[in-house]
């Protein structure tokens, strides 16, 4: 079961590339490659078995780290960037390149930095937020992102904090290292100057609770069963 679902995956994955593929020869074929900008991206990763996990409801980067690939004008070919990046961050991308004014350059509170900007090796020091609320977690989950160091904040159990520059695979939790309790405290105060972790997570199990009670009752929704995809236009949902 997990080989196929590995293989299935990867297989996703070859038809996703074949069809980005034929996107860019339609750009190529219009003569629109050279002043076009495309950026591929996703919301989440996959688990994909590592750790014993599968789908997207942890903080390791398997499940939170996404592709970000950026090309067109404002971008080096082949060039790689270490800087921390957001799905934020596409937005001012997107007002830039359309002639609009972009929001960061208004205001200082705006989270997003365009990707043009962070190309270019702008605030490398920035932070990057990431909240888990959903299915499969038993408490809110947050990731704040500084560096190489990564905080998980739990609403209900202890913190991880990880190196990623020496510990990419996240097997070393420095959480609980004397040496590291700056780092640790630097990051939760980054937290919780972006939000209350407390107060959002409270919000949250209320909103779940109302739209559970709303469709039936936690033993109608267990005994309906789990959606195994997300259903396109069209297709009725199939309850696993």
């Amino acid at each position: 079961m997990v080989k196929r679902a590995q293989a299935g995956y990867f297989g996703l994955c070859s038809f996703l590339d074949d069809n980005v593929g034929k996107v860019l020869a339609a750009l190529g074929h219009a003569g629109l490659s050279d002043n076009t900008r495309v950026v591929y991206t996703s919301d989440h990763g996959d688990n994909l078995g590592a750790r014993g996990l599968w789908g997207k409801s942890t903080m390791y980067e398997e499940s939170v780290g996404v592709p970000l690939i950026a090309a067109g004008p404002g971008f080096d070919p082949g060039k790689r960037i270490s800087t921390p990046a957001n799905l934020l961050d596409i937005y001012p991308l997107i007002l830039e390149t359309t002639g609009e004014v972009s929001p960061e350059t208004v205001t200082s509170e705006h989270p997003g930095i365009s990707l043009t900007r962070l190309a270019q090796g702008q605030d490398v020091s920035r932070v990057t937020f990431s909240e888990y609320h959903g299915m499969g977690s038993k408490t809110a989950a947050y990731m704040v992102r500084k560096g190489p160091w990564k905080l998980v904040h739990y609403a209900d159990y202890p913190p991880q904090l990880f190196d990623l520059a020496s510990d990419p695979e996240e097997l070393n939790d420095l959480a609980h290292d004397g040496n590291a309790q700056p780092v640790l405290a630097e990051l939760t105060a980054e937290l919780k100057r972006i939000c209350d972790p407390v107060e959002i997570s409270r919000r949250a199990k209320a909103d779940q609770q109302t739209l559970l009670e709303k469709v039936g009752g936690k033993d109608f929704v267990i005994e309906r069963g789990d959606l195994g995809f997300s259903p396109p236009p069209g297709v009725a949902p199939q309850f696993n």
